[in-house]
């Protein structure tokens, strides 16, 4: 080997001798290799895509107060502890919360059982009770037509009195009533068209203003009700689990006849 290339092997040389064997590994080891966490970017200054992306890398906008790289002892887990998204901690509700629902189920059952209850005159009642009209009467608007008087109505009650009322759901201005005796069906002549039909029922009859007292019973039907000319429709007040016919309770008082 001539002089030139011994002096151009005597780096590697001394680069070889400084390095230390491990047996067991079966590798060699550089003293000069870096610590883990030592990485050649700490401390210098990264490209501006990286300083958009991590606002805690050196040469980038740094949180008030704070200075020096991420993994500074002073600002180590400040960016990436605060500034990363955590899901919110759940907060705790009111424990009448989860008995909403079954609240809510009793509800819808009381208030047909109650409605149920006035049907039959289970609150008390110590009003001078007076006669029921005759089945099949009716009380008419003063203003209706009687040209308009072509189609029909068929009512079957339950056990107790009913007055079927149709309004103009327009107006909401009284049309046609018919009063109908417990346990009875009559069909009557009602005006073609379209209606609202509202439910008033009980068992001890105090007049066309307070019909039955505290046991009156009030209902809507949920649909409007279509009388067609030279036709009819009906109404079953025999309740049952799945009848056909929805009605909704009124809160307030039937209006004066």
């Amino acid at each position: 080997m001539a002089l030139d290339d011994r002096d151009y092997m005597r780096p590697n040389q001394n680069r070889w001798n400084a390095k230390r064997w491990n047996d067991r590994k079966t590798r060699v080891e550089l003293d000069d290799s870096k610590p883990l966490g030592s990485a050649s970017w700490i401390g210098q200054d990264p490209s501006e895509a990286v300083k958009s992306k991590h606002p805690g890398f050196a040469g980038s906008p740094k949180p008030k107060g704070k200075a020096g790289p991420w993994f500074e002892p002073k600002n180590r887990g400040f960016d990436y502890q605060k500034n990363r998204w955590r899901p919110g901690q759940a907060k705790s509700r009111p424990a009448w919360l989860s008995y909403l629902p079954l609240g809510l189920g009793a509800l819808l059952i009381a208030i047909p059982m109650f409605g149920d209850g006035k049907r039959h005159g289970w609150l008390p009642d110590v009003e001078r009770e007076v006669t029921f009209p005759n089945s099949g009467s009716v009380t008419v608007a003063r203003d209706l037509s009687m040209k308009r008087v072509t189609s029909s109505l068929v009512v079957q009650t339950s056990d107790a009195n009913a007055v079927v009322q149709l309004y103009d759901p327009e107006t909401h201005q009284h049309v046609f009533s018919v009063y109908v005796h417990g346990n009875d069906r009559v069909r009557v002549p009602v005006p073609r068209g379209t209606y609202e039909m509202r439910l008033i029922e009980g068992m001890k009859w105090h007049g066309p203003e307070r019909f039955f007292g505290r046991n009156t019973a009030y209902e809507t039907v949920a649909r409007p009700m279509v009388f067609e000319h030279r036709g009819g429709n009906g109404i079953d007040l025999r309740r049952r689990p799945h009848g056909g016919l929805p009605t909704l309770q009124m809160m307030s008082d039937p209006d004066k006849l």
